[in-house]
């Protein structure tokens, strides 16, 4: 079995790529914020793509009340005070928010690199809604706010 695309002349070929390629442009154009990793104004963000902004605990409902977990991972970054520190000898579990009416925001790592209940942390890791109340972030990664450093304003 012979590849027809290969025995057309060689003018032919290159048209042929030329319109191919702009089919391409046309139905998925190129979105250079995105490519950067700054979509929107979102907490999301493709993952190992720092997302934009961290949702305060306060935003974690409104932020993934249409967000199911896809089949793709994404990332999603909360900012708030750590109530659970567990280390089991393996990972660590870093929880946060849980307040009425709050969903609480579970961070599945490595280290607690020395964080207590209490520090203001950002955490962000590849998403997974596992009710209206709970939300998982596994792998996460997370991180003391500096003093510099203040919680976004929303």
């Amino acid at each position: 079995m012979t590849n027809s695309f290969l025995l057309l002349p060689s003018h032919t070929c290159i048209r042929a790529a030329a319109v191919l390629l702009l089919m391409t442009a046309i139905t998925c154009p190129f979105d250079p914020a995105r490519a950067q990793g700054v979509a929107d104004d979102s907490p999301f963000a493709d993952a190992e793509v720092p997302p934009h902004r961290q949702a305060r605990c306060s935003e974690v409902a409104q932020w993934t009340k249409d967000q199911e977990t896809g089949f793709e991972r994404r990332d999603f970054s909360v900012v708030g005070k750590l109530a659970l520190v567990h280390h089991d000898g393996t990972l660590a579990y870093l929880g946060l928010c849980g307040e009425p009416p709050e969903p609480k925001v579970m961070c599945i790592t490595y280290q607690t690199n020395g964080l207590q209940v209490g520090d203001e942390v950002i955490v962000t890791g590849g998403y997974s809604k596992l009710s209206a109340d709970y939300v998982l972030l596994d792998p996460c990664l997370a991180s003391r706010l500096s003093p510099v450093e203040e919680a976004p304003a929303r």
